[in-house]
């Protein structure tokens, strides 16, 4: 497959954005953090980073809302202070979520 037909097709492809809403510690960025280490859309170094912060927080496991907490702030009280934007696609679709406070 040339680079122009991968190209292309990306850029074809519907774009989903969505936006999660809940209270405090509903659970909103661990969702989405589950759903970009679910679909794979996580790379190794940022995973490594969550789980050293999991392990310096006391997590007992891995924390995927880590992910979307961008901010020094955020990791350390465990809350969204700001509006996160996460791009990832899957094979059929592009996403933009915005993980809000």
């Amino acid at each position: 497959m040339s680079e122009e037909n991968t190209s292309a097709g990306y850029l074809d492809m519907d774009l989903l954005r969505f936006t999660t809403a809940g209270s405090v510690d509903d659970g909103k960025s661990t969702l989405i953090g589950r759903l970009l280490y679910d679909s794979k859309n996580t790379f190794e170094d940022q995973m490594e980073a969550v789980e050293r912060s999991s392990k310096q927080r006391g997590d007992e496991n891995v924390n995927l809302a880590l992910l979307t907490d961008g901010l020094r702030a955020e990791r350390e009280q465990g809350i969204t202070i700001d509006v996160a934007y996460r791009y990832f696609a899957t094979p059929k679709r592009k996403f933009i979520i915005a993980d809000t406070p």
